[in-house]
């Protein structure tokens, strides 16, 4: 969760957290709200998408994706929808000082930007045009400076789109677990300097 203080707050306004879009070419990215429900449970139903995350179960279950809705909206300016033009919910994207996994010290690069596609709008350039949406909107107001990120060893498409999004690597790695796999897994850290 980002510590919310003073130079934070300024640099966000005196929006509400509903009343905030960022808007790219082919997406909006809004807050979560409670009727994303669904919609929530849909982006993660699939197994092999879940298995790339940290922190979704698969399946998921209605109690358990209400939880999660319930979290990422209690914390705004962190966790964002990644709409399409007609409202549809087809991702998320959240920028967090939450642990990566079950390896600590991995923010003394920065905030970890995390972002899921659903698998039917994977490959069409969307996790790329959220991620600099959302890290132009943080740029503009200077809320950080340096982005850290991570992902499974055999993410080739998360790689491949943190790379197209101006990621390094750092040649930091990490045994990571996932709620929707077995054991510890190979995961390689990024950063993207803003």
């Amino acid at each position: 969760m980002i510590t919310r203080n003073e130079a934070h707050r300024a640099a966000i306004g005196p929006h509400k957290p509903d009343q905030v879009s960022v808007e790219t070419t082919r997406l909006s990215l809004t807050a979560l709200k409670p009727s994303d429900l669904d919609a929530v449970m849909a982006v993660f139903a699939d197994r092999n998408s879940a298995r790339m995350t940290h922190a979704i179960p698969h399946p998921l279950d209605r109690s358990e994706a209400e939880r999660l809705l319930a979290d990422m909206a209690a914390t705004p300016f962190t966790h964002w929808a990644i709409r399409l033009d007609d409202e549809q919910l087809i991702g998320i994207i959240s920028l967090t000082k939450s642990a990566c996994g079950t390896t600590g010290g991995i923010h003394s690069f920065g905030p970890n930007l995390s972002v899921f596609i659903a698998p039917q709008w994977q490959g069409q350039g969307y996790a790329i045009e959220a991620t600099d949406g959302l890290l132009r909107w943080v740029k503009k107001r200077k809320l950080h400076r340096i982005i850290h990120a991570a992902h499974f060893a055999d993410n080739e498409p998360s790689a491949s789109a943190l790379i197209k999004a101006d990621f390094l690597y750092t040649g930091r790695k990490t045994m990571e677990t996932s709620l929707a796999r077995e054991g510890a897994h190979l995961a390689l850290h990024m950063i993207r300097i803003l």
